[in-house]
């Protein structure tokens, strides 16, 4: 450990002895000045020692008042190593002319070299503990020859000084241990907090939404993931998001005391809002008490979802190729048989209307095979990071191109700059079906095939997800039909299948999409795809 530095721990020892230093240069005084006659302090040099103890009380103050903790923190080795000689030669005269080591006052200088000896690192401690004992034998040496007093104390004054050395040398080990224990304790103290840092960092930045709820189903903490999944606000709309103040989603409060309940079984999926994503919480408490706080897990089962569809369209193509072999030979050979039936010139009106009807649903059930056909056909798995306005602009272009199309598609997205991850040709197969229906009912209403493409990012539920909106001029469909719209093989149309919006639905969540349908505030029909963030879509 750098000298020049203290740490906290003898910032506190340097601030005791200095209390110390003054407390005993009082008590020396006013016992000198008190009781002159009845004690040995200064009985050999009364003035030295009154002027030693009056130096040694305002160097205490000084000392005291002048060294700030923050200041004695950043003191260097020097200064420590002088203050602690004046003490020591401050103790030596006052021990000197109070007949030496008789008088026991050279006693304090073990409490110097103790201080001296935590406080100060290296070889300094050893010195100092030799000029203590320098001192001590001089002044026993100079009082023998100086004052005629009998030289019979130097065996004491040895042993004080060998106590001296012995002192510094054992504390000097301590010290030093010490300071090994507070350098692995403080290392050990910032890998804990780099660590903690570290977890955070990992919980908060993870995929998998993570809240700790207390005894009363309040919120403790939560990372961004949950916040994102569950869309927590405060209460009463408070600009004070604390996690205290967030308001759990009755669905998951459901799941939770569904859980409490019977902890064997797994709690259903469920989602926060209508085109939000499909979660499955999973329960456990911190602590093995049925009262401790209850961690919460939040999977956004979506990538699951999506296996499952495109598992899904894969079976569901390898039968529709089989049925098509062998529907479409027997429905061939009607349709041929029919066609060569309404050529006989013999048949009456009756009959020819007979076999209109035999090739009309003949031709419905080619169309049904068709569009099953082509729901199982996703030759490409992978999806790709697309900027909305410009694809959507391609699309038009080759839409208007492929169906000459006369009419107006308003193509409006802002920001221009929004991007989604598709697999692009079941985007396409989506967006023909819900154009080719705008195009026709608002043709039917208004006498003119129009429609609009609107979207761009939608901060509903403050979730920043891409929204493309499909908004016709036709004359909107009924609460009943509303009911069944995604139904399969439900349709309004005496030729239609009824299939071409459940397979768009079907396409969107295998997209991790979400379609929806609404009525605009001027009563148009508006058909919402929720894309998933670009960021987080997993292939």
């Amino acid at each position: 450990m750098d000298a020049s530095t203290l740490p906290d721990q003898n910032t506190r020892i340097l601030q005791i002895y200095n209390v110390y230093r003054l407390a005993l240069a009082i008590i020396l005084l006013l016992s000198f000045l008190s009781g002159a006659n009845t004690t040995q302090l200064g009985n050999h040099n009364p003035p030295l020692f009154l002027y030693t103890t009056l130096a040694y009380l305002g160097f205490s103050l000084l000392v005291l008042f002048l060294l700030r903790p923050e200041q004695s923190s950043r003191a260097r080795q020097r200064l420590l190593s002088t203050l602690f000689i004046i003490d020591i030669l401050s103790v030596a005269l006052l021990t000197y002319s109070s007949r030496g080591v008789l008088s026991g006052l050279g006693l304090l200088h073990l409490v110097t070299i103790a201080a001296g000896s935590i406080l100060i690192a290296g070889r300094m401690s050893t010195f100092l503990a030799a000029i203590a004992s320098i001192a001590i034998i001089y002044s026993e040496v100079y009082l023998s020859f100086t004052r005629n007093v009998p030289g019979n104390q130097y065996v004491q004054s040895g042993l004080l000084g060998a106590l001296l050395f012995a002192t510094s040398l054992y504390l000097q080990t301590l010290a030093e241990r010490m300071r090994r224990s507070a350098l692995l304790a403080a290392r050990q103290a910032s890998d804990i907090l780099s660590l903690e840092q570290l977890n955070q960092l990992i919980i908060a930045r993870m995929r998998t939404g993570i809240l700790v709820l207390g005894q009363e189903d309040n919120v403790v903490t939560a990372n961004d993931a949950a916040n994102q999944m569950l869309a927590l606000q405060a209460k009463d709309d408070s600009i004070d998001y604390a996690a205290s103040t967030l308001v759990l989603p009755q669905a998951l409060l459901e799941n939770l005391n569904r859980w409490k309940t019977n902890k064997t079984k797994r709690p259903p999926t469920f989602s926060v809002h209508k085109s939000g994503p499909q979660i499955q919480a999973s329960f456990t408490y911190l602590t093995p008490e049925p009262e401790s706080s209850v961690l919460v897990f939040l999977e956004d089962s979506s990538h699951l979802i999506q296996r499952v569809k495109q598992l899904k369209l894969a079976s569901l193509g390898r039968l529709t190729a089989s049925i098509a072999h062998e529907i479409r030979n027997p429905l061939g050979a009607i349709s041929h048989a029919t066609q060569l039936l309404a050529e006989d010139s013999q048949l009456s009106p009756a009959d020819h209307r007979l076999l209109e009807i035999i090739m009309n649903h003949s031709a419905r059930v080619n169309h049904i095979i068709e569009d099953v056909l082509h729901m199982s056909r996703h030759k490409q798995v992978r999806t790709q990071r697309i900027n909305l306005h410009d694809w959507l602009t391609d699309y038009v272009d080759v839409y208007r191109e492929a169906h000459q199309l006369n009419g107006d598609i308003l193509i409006d997205i802002q920001p221009r700059s929004t991007e989604i991850r598709v697999i692009t040709n079941q985007l396409e197969q989506i967006l023909n079906n819900l154009v080719e229906n705008g195009l026709r009912y608002s043709e039917k209403k208004t006498g003119k095939a129009s429609l609009q493409l609107k979207g761009g990012i939608s901060d509903r539920n403050n979730n920043d997800i891409p929204v493309l909106h499909v908004i016709d001029d036709g004359p909107g469909i009924d609460e009943t039909t509303e009911e069944h719209l995604f139904e399969p093989f439900h349709t309004t149309e005496a030729t239609g299948t009824g299939l071409g919006l459940y397979i768009s639905k079907e396409l969107c969540e295998a997209n991790q999409a979400q379609l929806s349908y609404k009525r605009t505030t001027e009563g148009k029909s508006c058909f919402s795809i929720h894309f998933a963030h670009p960021d987080r879509n997993i292939d």
